[in-house]
């Protein structure tokens, strides 16, 4: 019985310095009459933390049809777990797992292992850099031989608050590839988030996706704006 008692106090010690943080959006686009577009947007955003560490669990959903016909699909799903062995510094070590059939490619596997650390973090703003190395393997629509290689990881994520319920965020991410020089990759997205209360907010953001080798589509860049509702938890 006394062994029992020290296992729940365990837990509950161990419980109550961990935070739970979800992340939920959703947007829906529908235009008709001389035009018939429909795009659907769901994100969910999660981290688990807990003395220095923290697990998080990313998915995203985007689908599109333009005139009853299929014209967008992707989604993504992702595990992530962050270590910090400074205030400032930590680890990171990732899975992410990508699917977009009309960019050329019908899976992409990536692992990630770098490192993270805040130039400055405060109530009201923060900037964020991490470096690190992605293995990647993609699987083509062909079936043809599968792409396989290393690539670099530079991301930089900048906060601010500018009002008591608007926040602005902007991030790159650069991803260069060691194999082949010209096939590298350059994401982009700013975004504003304004709070309705405690629990919604609207966020407009602009999701920019350059791929400087695309494998089968003609431009060599995608575009996403988005007006979401999210359910902060």
């Amino acid at each position: 019985m006394k062994s029992v008692f020290i296992v729940l106090l365990s837990v509950l010690s161990l419980t109550s310095f961990a935070q739970f943080k979800s992340e939920d959006s959703a947007s829906i686009n529908i235009a008709g009459g001389n035009t018939d577009l429909k795009t659907y947007t769901l994100k969910s955003n999660n981290a688990y933390e807990v003395n220095k560490s923290i697990y998080k669990f990313n998915g995203a959903y985007h689908y599109g049809e333009s005139d009853s016909v299929r014209s967008a699909e992707n989604w993504s799903l992702g595990l992530r777990y962050d270590y910090a062995f400074l205030p400032l510094t930590g680890l990171y070590f990732g899975e992410l797992i990508e699917a977009d059939r009309f960019s050329g490619y019908d899976r992409r596997f990536n692992t990630d292992l770098g490192m993270t650390h805040f130039f400055y973090k405060s109530d009201s703003s923060s900037l964020l850099a991490e470096a690190g190395l992605r293995y990647t393997i993609q699987k083509q629509l062909d079936n043809s031989e599968d792409k396989k290689g290393f690539k670099g990881r530079l991301f930089v994520e900048a906060t601010e608050v500018i009002q008591e319920n608007i926040k602005g965020k902007f991030w790159v991410e650069y991803l260069p590839n060691f194999s082949e020089s010209e096939d590298y990759l350059l994401n982009i997205e700013p975004s504003l988030i304004i709070a309705l209360n405690k629990t919604l907010s609207m966020k407009t953001a602009y999701l920019w996706k350059y791929d400087n080798q695309p494998t089968v589509s003609k431009s060599k860049y995608d575009y996403n704006y988005t007006l979401s509702l999210i359910a902060n938890f």
